[in-house]
This record gives structure tokens, C-alpha cells and sequence, in this order.
């Protein structure tokens, strides 16, 4: 049986998870943070407890936004060699 619980999503996540909403084909916000939680959560809790500088990363300020993700430069013009 579900349990009801409230979750307030910040304005700069909202997009995310609905976009994550639309591409799974979820029903709702509520099915798309049960799905995370299902697939990810345990997987996070581990990562979390075992990363030694999550308290440093639990007091950052700076948004996430600000984090760039370097994305390699991926030539597809050119066939690749298998």
C-alpha cells in the first residue's frame, strides 16, 4: 500500500523531472520520484556514505547549474572502425 508524503521540488528541478516524466511516460511527478528512488536510491546511499567529502559537498552554496560537465567532442560525420 502507498504511503502519501509531500515533496517540494525547486523551480531549477522542476524541468528535469519533467522531462524524465515525458521520456519514461510516467503518470505523474510522483511516479517519476518513485522511480528514481526504486532504480537509484540505493545507489545513492552508498555513493553518499562512502564519498569522504560529503559534508563539504552537503554545505555548498553554489547552484548546480554552475557545474559544468565536460562533454567529449565526438566527430559523427566519420564512420568508426569496430
Amino acid at each position: 500500500m502507498a504511503s502519501q508524503i509531500r515533496v517540494v521540488l525547486s523551480p531549477e528541478v522542476r524541468p528535469i523531472a519533467d522531462e524524465i516524466k515525458e521520456v519514461t511516460c510516467c503518470g505523474s511527478t510522483s511516479e517519476v520520484v518513485s522511480l528514481l528512488l526504486s532504480r537509484y536510491g540505493r545507489h545513492f546511499i552508498n555513493w553518499w556514505q562512502s564519498n569522504p567529502h560529503r559534508v563539504e559537498l552537503s554545505s555548498l552554496t553554489v547552484p548546480v547549474d554552475n557545474f559544468a560537465i565536460p562533454q567529449a567532442e565526438i566527430d559523427l560525420s566519420s564512420p568508426i572502425d569496430l
